[in-house]
């Protein structure tokens, strides 16, 4: 009997010891695949995070798209410097004022295109005001870089007649070369 009680023994040893290492053999296992499954959920949330960047950028890029749409609308674009001059004219006749354009030019200060403007405003006093603040205040990027009134002599004209010449800085777009 005694060696059938030794080789049970021996039996539920070596069971003990199968068992021990099987659950060593899986714990390992799980732990590997719970590790894996880390790096995974680790993956997913910086991916899931980067779509929802990529959303907020295409919301945010629509809404700079309308900016620059509505920004553009307050600049001349060099192509259209002559129509707009003619209605610079048409402005003052409207008016009651003589708009004469005496010179254009562009400039580019700070990265910005500008074009300079230079007009001689003739007409009544009120005229003249209405026209000058009719252009600065129009629906463009302008600015009054000088002005100078004056009145003309009244053996040349009427009296009671103006001149305003004043040079404008106004916003330009320029078209990007091919």
């Amino acid at each position: 009997m005694r060696r059938v009680t030794f080789i049970h023994l021996i039996l539920a040893a070596l069971l003990a010891i199968g068992v021990l290492g099987a659950y060593a053999f899986w714990y390992a296992a799980l732990g590997k695949a719970s590790a894996e499954a880390a790096v995974l959920a680790e993956n997913v949330r910086s991916k899931s995070q980067e779509s929802e960047k990529i959303a907020a950028a295409k919301v945010a890029l629509e809404s700079l798209a309308e900016d620059e749409a509505s920004i553009r609308a307050y600049l001349v674009r060099e192509e259209e410097i002559v129509p707009f001059l003619g209605r610079l004219e048409e402005t003052g006749a409207g008016l009651g004022a003589s708009v004469d354009v005496v010179s254009v030019s562009t400039e580019t200060l700070a990265e910005r295109n500008r074009i300079m403007l230079s007009v001689k405003i003739e007409g009544t006093f009120d005229a003249v005001l209405r026209t000058l603040g009719s252009i600065e205040y129009g629906p463009y990027d302008s600015s009054v870089e000088r002005v100078t009134f004056d009145t003309v002599p009244s053996g040349e004209t009427p009296s009671g007649e103006w001149t305003a010449t004043v040079i404008f800085a106004l916003g330009t777009q320029s078209t990007p070369a091919p």
